[in-house]
């Protein structure tokens, strides 16, 4: 994240005295850089489809899907009655 200080826009946005640019919008845009960059180099194979393909499972490989360890599914979630006080709190309109 540091390195986006240093992206050549918010260089410019930071000597021009103006508000620099959010982390989520720097990133966003470079991602659509290399993207395009992507799409530029893969349109100059003879066969870009193959390419694509060949590419696409690639990236099956690599980049696996993991699951949350944030989320609450499998662990014990503990007691989840009311404990007595509270439950005599709620039946006087408290």
């Amino acid at each position: 994240m540091a390195r986006l200080l240093l992206h050549p826009e918010q260089i410019a946005r930071i000597e021009s005295k103006l508000p620099a640019y959010t982390v989520g919008s720097l990133q966003r845009k470079s991602q659509m850089d290399v993207l395009l960059e992507f799409i530029t180099s893969l349109l100059e194979f003879p066969d870009p489809g193959d390419k694509l393909k060949e590419l696409g499972e690639l990236i099956k490989d690599v980049f696996q899907l993991m699951p949350s360890g944030k989320h609450m599914i499998g662990r014990d979630l503990g007691r989840l009655e009311p404990t007595p006080s509270f439950a005599e709190n709620q039946g006087n309109g408290a």
